[in-house]
């Protein structure tokens, strides 16, 4: 699943995404099997993997994009740079303009499928899978709002 992601990326970025996806890949499996309170998620396994490589993707990629466009952003209306160097390369205001369209389509993603910023920015695959197991119950009980989720069983130690 994550190599959609990665395909286009260069290596020294997408081999921490690959480490990272296949290591809580593992975490995953491990509880999805082992823990009464989330068997039940096992028939949504693709659905997980596919959360799991937003998850990373968001962490590695696109945060940082967002946060040096929001950088661009302020330096470029506060001052009378036109581009601002990392590293070797050259931020533009129109590849800041570009970077913004492709966080923008990511956001209306990941909001489309009920997904949050804060499930996909967690870092610890133990909660990963608690918020899983959260929206999947809430978008199952939709029409009953007021009722909560107090399952027991979710602690994963």
């Amino acid at each position: 699943m994550i190599e959609k992601f990665c395909s286009r990326l260069p290596r020294e970025i997408s081999n921490p995404i690959y480490n990272e996806y296949y290591n809580r890949l593992k975490e995953i499996n491990f509880i999805l099997e082992n823990r009464d309170a989330y068997k039940h998620l096992l028939q949504y396994k693709k659905t997980i993997e596919l959360i799991l490589s937003l998850s990373i993707f968001y962490k590695r990629v696109i945060a940082n994009m967002d946060a040096a466009t929001k950088f661009a952003g302020t330096v470029f209306s506060n001052s009378p740079a036109i581009a601002i160097k990392i590293g070797s390369y050259d931020l533009t205001g129109s590849e800041k303009n570009r970077i913004i369209a492709i966080v923008m389509n990511y956001n209306l993603l990941i909001e489309k499928y009920s997904l949050t910023h804060d499930m996909l920015a967690t870092t610890e695959t133990k909660d990963l899978i608690k918020k899983i197991k959260d929206l999947k119950w809430q978008l199952d009980n939709n029409e009953n709002k007021n009722i909560k989720n107090n399952d027991e069983n979710d602690n994963i130690e």
